[in-house]
């Protein structure tokens, strides 16, 4: 068969790895501004709102059914836990995932009014987010077996395919349930698929451990509960002036913030692609004591991120609104400081991101947690003040704050820990 050839095999798999993993995440990373451009075009606004709400809450969701798993699951090159037990632990928080889903929308949908069709579009989209979820255990086994270029090519056609799908369905329909529904049947189908095609050559005794026990299986779940909750707080920080808007305004103003919250990734998306490839640098580095040259990679790092900060707040002074507004055909000429306000909270999330990773390497994951709990619990009670007085610019202004809070909270025990190390 043409496409299990073209799944499986690689002349190059270092290259293919990176080319492949870096179309899927760009897809990946770009699927809800593709999704909005569809929709304001083929839909309305009212529907757009919905969308950003429902895609929100999914995502927040999906921590739940990955449990922050990816990383540990790569890293066990010694199988400390066999995939068996790692997809049982996937299947199990997956249906968590869901669970918790029904119940919010049912919590939420009472206290905020929710109309059937918007809870049915939160519930559709959070089944669509499960595809992810179960897809993840099983690229991060062909990961771990050094074969990122299946999981990349996998993640690619997915989702190349499920977002043009999408598009025809919105076009045929014009509604967005019907065309959701019929995207989360298309992309199950293509992961059951890639899946079948893929799974065979890592599952033979000799190179998989079947083994199977559930003393394994909560030993794993609670090693890595502290990942879950750092990551699925860290989300709920970053969303959480959506769901102020959810609860104090309306759909059309939710749809607004998330075209002028759309370019704030950006920052931490360029950030990474530095990033990534110095941390097993820095890690040795730190493990070595080498700590002048771990500071100077540090600065360097931070260095970067302030240049990439200068670069969009500039793009965004001249360019930012326009373009907003020719992709998701939609007036946003009065936002030009929202939108500001908010590229500049990315900057301060590409910071924290990076504190995150360095707390990392030095074994603080402790304190990571400790600070994730504590801004949410500041971002519950502050978010509906800010934004019920001052609307999209209160949103904004949330967002950036939360986001400096988190890069202060996380640079004091960084600093703690160099100042022991000199």
């Amino acid at each position: 068969m043409i496409l299990k050839k073209f799944l499986n095999n690689s002349n190059n798999i270092d290259r293919d790895s990176y080319v492949w993993n870096m179309a899927g995440s760009m897809l990946n990373a770009f699927q809800s501004v593709i999704f909005l451009m569809i929709i304001t075009r083929a839909v309305n606004l009212y529907e757009a709102g919905l969308f950003t709400i429902a895609y929100a809450n999914a995502n927040l969701f999906l921590n739940i059914g990955k449990y922050g798993m990816r990383t540990f699951q790569i890293s066990d090159v010694n199988d400390q836990f066999s995939f068996k037990e790692y997809r049982v632990s996937r299947y199990t928080t997956t249906f968590l995932m869901i669970l918790v889903s029904v119940i919010y929308v049912i919590i939420a949908g009472n206290m905020n009014d929710y109309t059937k069709e918007k809870s049915m579009i939160i519930i559709w989209m959070c089944l669509f987010k499960v595809v992810d979820s179960i897809e993840d255990v099983y690229l991060g086994l062909y990961q771990q077996k050094n074969r990122l270029d299946i999981s990349g090519k996998c993640m690619t056609l997915r989702m190349i395919s499920t977002i043009i799908v999408f598009a025809i369905c919105l076009v045929i329909f014009r509604a967005l349930l019907p065309a959701l529904i019929a995207a989360t049947i298309f992309t199950s189908s293509v992961c059951i698929l890639n899946i079948y095609l893929t799974y065979k050559s890592f599952s033979r005794d000799h190179e998989l451990k079947t083994n199977f026990s559930k003393a394994s299986l909560w030993k794993l779940l609670r090693l890595c509960f502290p990942l879950f909750l750092g990551l699925f707080l860290g989300f709920y920080i970053g969303n959480a002036p959506k769901y102020a808007i959810d609860s104090n305004l309306n759909d059309e103003l939710q749809a607004i913030y998330g075209f002028i919250a759309m370019p704030v990734f950006v920052i931490g998306l360029l950030n990474n692609f530095i990033f990534n490839p110095i941390i097993a640098r820095m890690s040795l580095m730190w493990h070595e004591k080498n700590i002048d040259s771990f500071k100077k990679l540090f600065k360097r790092q931070m260095l970067i991120i302030v240049g990439i900060i200068a670069v969009c707040e500039a793009g965004a002074f001249v360019l930012g609104i326009p373009v907003l507004s020719i992709l998701y055909n939609t007036n946003l000429k009065g936002y030009k400081a929202e939108l500001l306000i908010l590229l500049l909270g990315g900057g301060f999330l590409a910071f924290s991101g990076l504190f995150v990773t360095i707390l990392t390497i030095m074994r603080k994951q402790n304190s990571i947690a400790i600070i994730y709990i504590i801004v949410s619990v500041m971002a519950l009670f502050m978010s509906p003040i800010l934004v019920k007085k001052y609307a999209i610019m209160g949103a904004a202004t949330l967002y950036l704050v939360l986001m400096i809070l988190l890069c202060l909270m996380f640079a004091l025990p960084i600093w703690i820990e160099l100042r022991k190390s000199k």
